[in-house]
């Protein structure tokens, strides 16, 4: 790693003083004036020293500043004496240090060389971290495949509010990949050396939700026999992906809206107020403003999330992307399972991109998996890929296709067969025996599942005779 720091002091002596204790030791030593031209170029550089008192600006605004547009900096404080309650304040602004001037040399290195320690280390945690997750079969942490208007757009998205330590709201159907994108917020962010905990607010039942999310005291309820940290203990210093919050009781709403405010929460069974630096990106397939005004969702809650809101296509809006997801995800199928190379046939292409996919990128991920599986020789056809389902309930028009071609080599050779008229009224005739014996004779729900009039339905069933 460059030992390379920038100084932001107005004190021309303390910068030589900087400049004289770690230049011989080989780091390079660059120096501003004011908070604007540090500011220009802070980008640069993973560790800064920055004095609280500039003549341009408060040292605490600008680190504030710092931590938005280069999240990765590691900020050293640097302070005059009686100014220790300034010194704190910056420290729980994310400061990595502070020093007092006029400081010793001696802990000046050992604070500079601590910190450069510590970018070394989390630089190899993130590299481990990235190996671990490339090798774990469909954990595509990081990875968002597509080249879609839409998606193009949700990039671009992610990419402006990652560094922005702010409330995010990501939005969609299920299946659409909404654990995925607030990934990439957290791994694109200054958080992303911190925890990453992630939980469905509908996959826990309401009475135990709170306990989850916040913790508990040992004794706060039946069975609590030792104290539990709670989703948001654990993700201190990090990311807590709110999944279906829409689905959270709303006594528990107004306690989240309290953390989002102040940072702050007790655990159940305790009047111990704890803080957390949590950022939280919560994530839903309602529409919540609906949800609001059936009272369902708290209004203020709602302002809170739809602050910066994140909208995730449906995988049919971008179909230019399945493809690429389905060849990406048959890779990491065949790399799980242990199988010989396998593709897909130029019928399977065209089907994967035929399809509506109901259940998103979901759907096609397990709809690969299962075909990567099951499919014999090298070449996946359209009937592994849809076996089950939509090969045999969807393609309608092949179905017609294949009952019709024998029928219609003979009929063609006979003139005056009056071909078109005789096919549509067998079908038409056909369609509504079955729908009609399916609603047991109800022709007005018959009529709502053709999407027909009633009197047009009792008019069909008097020409064919079905009365």
């Amino acid at each position: 790693m460059s030992k390379k720091l920038l100084v932001i002091d107005d004190d021309e002596s303390v910068i030589w003083v900087i400049r004289k204790a770690l230049e011989s030791l080989g780091y390079y030593v660059d120096a501003r004036t004011t908070v604007r031209a540090g500011i220009k170029v802070v980008d640069k550089y993973k560790l800064v020293l920055l004095d609280l008192m500039l003549p341009d600006g408060n040292g605490i605004d600008a680190l504030k500043e710092i931590r938005v547009c280069s999240p990765d900096t590691l900020v050293i404080i640097v302070t005059a004496h009686g100014r220790m309650e300034s010194a704190i304040d910056a420290m729980k602004e994310g400061a990595y240090d502070y020093l007092e001037k006029p400081f010793d040399i001696e802990e000046l290195k050992i604070v500079v060389d601590k910190a450069f320690k510590d970018l070394a280390m989390r630089e190899e945690l993130l590299k481990l971290r990235q190996s671990k997750e490339e090798a774990m079969p469909f954990q595509r942490i990081g990875q968002i495949i597509g080249k879609s208007r839409g998606i193009l757009k949700v990039f671009k998205e992610i990419g402006r509010v990652a560094p922005k330590d702010v409330t995010v709201l990501v939005s969609g159907d299920s299946g659409t990949g909404k654990e995925l994108v607030a990934k990439a917020i957290h791994n694109n962010s200054r958080r992303k050396f911190g925890p990453f905990v992630a939980i469905n607010s509908a996959s826990i039942p309401k009475e135990l939700m709170e306990a989850e999310l916040f913790g508990w005291e040992r004794g706060a309820f039946t069975g609590a026999v030792e104290k539990a940290e709670g989703k948001i203990g654990a993700a201190d210093g990090g990311t807590l992906f709110l999944d279906e919050i829409s689905e959270l009781d709303i006594e528990l709403q107004a306690k989240l809206l309290r953390f989002l405010q102040d940072r702050e929460y007790s655990q159940l069974g305790s009047n111990r107020v704890i803080k957390a630096d949590v950022r939280i990106i919560g994530a839903t397939n309602r529409d919540l403003k609906e949800w609001v005004s059936r009272g369902l969702f708290r209004e203020d809650l709602y302002y809170r999330f739809n602050v910066i809101e994140i909208k995730l296509p449906l995988l049919r809006e971008r179909k230019e992307d399945i493809l690429p997801l389905a060849r990406h995800f048959l890779k990491e199928s065949i790399k799980a399972f242990e199988l010989p190379p396998k593709d897909f046939s130029n019928d399977a292409e065209k089907a994967l991109t035929a399809y509506e996919w109901p259940g998103n990128v979901r759907e096609l991920e397990n709809c690969i998996k299962r075909a990567s599986i099951l499919s014999k020789g090298s070449l996946i056809e359209k009937k592994d890929l849809f076996a089950n389902d939509y090969y045999n309930a969807c393609s309608i028009k092949e179905f017609l296709e294949s009952k019709l071609n024998g029928f219609l080599n003979k009929m063609t050779r006979v003139n005056n067969s009056n071909l078109y008229e005789t096919i549509i009224a067998e079908v038409d005739k056909a369609l509504l025996s079955i729908v009609l014996k399916e609603t047991n004779g109800n022709q007005l729900k018959a009529a709502k599942i053709l999407g027909i009039n009633r009197n047009t339905l009792g008019k069909k069933m008097k020409e064919y005779k079905l009365i």
